[in-house]
């Protein structure tokens, strides 16, 4: 029974692929989206999006003194009971995935567009806002940026800056 699901679960997913519909071109496939990881990390070697984040605290003078900026998704120390049971790396390649999602959706937005209007700009605000309380619940504003970063042996060979929110008061 359970390989019968598995084998009509594929035959949706490759009906969607081929047939042409309105149905399919709606909103419903765009949600589901989430369940698929995103791919085009494959075509080319190159540039990686990375998002970093910072968080300021508002002085009594009223100047904000801002942290330095986080990666927000290190890598994760793998440890032999991890082969069993992993939420925190599957939590941490979930989290990729949105950061990946939230550059293609970037990179397909035209010229002029606002990004803040996008669902992955508010799921990425939601999760620096998120790591930064975890690191300091005090602060009063943040801001985060995503960055195409090349890595190479020695370390970080090149960063680019897509994108850098606008800072926002918490």
């Amino acid at each position: 029974m359970t390989e019968l699901l598995f084998v009509f679960y594929f035959l949706v997913l490759l009906a969607t692929l081929l047939l042409k519909s309105p149905i399919i071109k709606g909103p419903w496939l765009f949600l589901l989206r989430a369940f698929f990881p995103n791919w085009k990390f494959f075509h080319a070697v190159g540039h990686v999006p990375h998002l970093y984040a910072r968080s300021a605290v508002s002085s009594p003078s009223g100047e904000l003194q801002w942290s330095d900026w986080l990666l927000i998704y290190p890598r994760r120390i793998r440890r032999l009971p991890d082969l069993v049971h992993n939420p925190d790396t599957n939590l941490g390649l979930a989290q990729q995935n949105l950061v990946d999602h939230f550059w293609a959706d970037l990179y397909d937005l035209p010229e002029g567009a606002d990004p803040r209007e996008l669902v992955t700009f508010a799921m990425v605000s939601r999760l620096a806002d998120q790591v930064l309380r975890a690191l300091d619940p005090n602060f009063t504003h943040s801001q985060f940026e995503l960055r195409m970063v090349r890595d190479a042996r020695a370390g970080t060979e090149d960063t680019q800056v897509m994108m850098t929110s606008p800072v926002v008061a918490c």
